[in-house]
């Protein structure tokens, strides 16, 4: 299990280069943290040169903060994007971090029913709160679920509260084989920023690679806009000094609609890097004028630069472009 849970480690660590942050809206499906409600549009988005930065960045990231949406338009060579900070795939990394500590085959106490064993324990986070969990083991089938309560728990910067559903499978020789959690009302920081989360995280780990898949609300506790992204999946492969990370499923707008998400080409992230040196995500809109779906395309120039170009009319050819972003 250790080592899986390494590989995890990595995969999400890096992961926060493509991570979640909360936007203005969100499509339906799911519940709605803290009695949130979705207002905005559930239709199919039209891609323009006005909206066309806004959402396939917030394809890449899920969303937007307030304090870091662009101008979308006459963009300079050079100026700052608007990709903003890591949010719900820095909680996911948080929320596997925890469960590292729980030593899933341990039978040094608890209460033990046949093949099956229960433990509670608290563990504490690297810059502090705590977490107390339940945790209920198949001894001979590895099949493992339980829950935890976190208060003000801490890790790498970021601090939760509130409680989470997990579960998952370890083989016989404790290698975790796949792990889910689950979660309603679940609070973060992040510096000044603050949000709040509903969802599932879901992932299967074979070898080096990992899927993730994730349907999740994120609530921007500052301004009370709500976001969500669906059937979001991450397929993330580890190399000797990279990880690869493919993405797909939908992001709703709520300005503008929802957009399909593909990686045409995935993206590469070396681990001494926050962003991706190589890598597209292509965003797919509705029918335009053309006959063809209107798109954005997210290129990845360098670990430092980025591109945005669109096809604002659906004829096949990128018409509009942000020129040269820095992440």
């Amino acid at each position: 299990m250790k080592n899986s849970l390494r590989i995890m480690g990595v995969g999400l660590a890096v992961l926060l280069a493509v991570s979640l942050t909360a936007c203005g809206g969100g499509g339906g499906g799911g519940g709605s943290p803290a009695g949130a409600s979705y207002t905005g549009l559930i239709t199919q988005a039209t891609i323009d040169e006005n909206n066309a930065e806004d959402l396939v960045t917030g394809a890449y990231q899920g969303g937007h903060t307030g304090a870091v949406i662009g101008n979308v338009g006459a963009i300079q060579t050079g100026q700052s994007g608007n990709v903003g900070r890591p949010r719900m795939l820095k909680v996911s990394q948080v929320l596997e971090g925890a469960l590292r500590q729980v030593d899933l085959m341990s039978r040094s106490s608890g209460s033990f029913v046949g093949t099956i064993y229960t433990e509670s324990d608290t563990i504490y986070g690297d810059c502090g709160g705590s977490a107390s969990y339940t945790v209920r083991v198949d001894d001979e089938t590895g099949d493992f679920s339980g829950s935890a309560t976190f208060i003000n728990y801490c890790d790498d910067g970021v601090t939760i509260s509130g409680g989470a559903s997990f579960s998952g499978q370890v083989d016989i020789y404790e290698e975790l084989l796949n792990f889910s959690f689950s979660f309603n009302n679940l609070t973060g920081t992040l510096g000044s920023d603050s949000f709040t989360l509903d969802g599932d995280i879901s992932v299967d780990v074979t070898g080096s690679s990992a899927i993730m898949i994730m349907t999740m609300l994120l609530r921007d506790n500052s301004t009370g806009e709500v976001c969500l992204v669906e059937d979001y999946n991450m397929t993330v492969t580890v190399g000797w000094d990279y990880v690869d990370v493919e993405v797909s499923g939908r992001y709703f707008d709520p300005d503008y609609g929802y957009v399909i998400i593909t990686t045409p080409t995935p993206f590469r992230i070396y681990y001494d890097n926050y962003f991706p040196s190589d890598g597209v995500l292509v965003v797919i809109g509705d029918t335009g004028i053309g006959g063809g779906s209107t798109n954005a395309r997210l290129t990845v120039l360098s670990p430092t630069t980025y591109q945005v170009e669109a096809d604002t009319n659906g004829d096949g050819t990128y018409d509009w472009n942000s020129e040269i972003l820095i992440w």
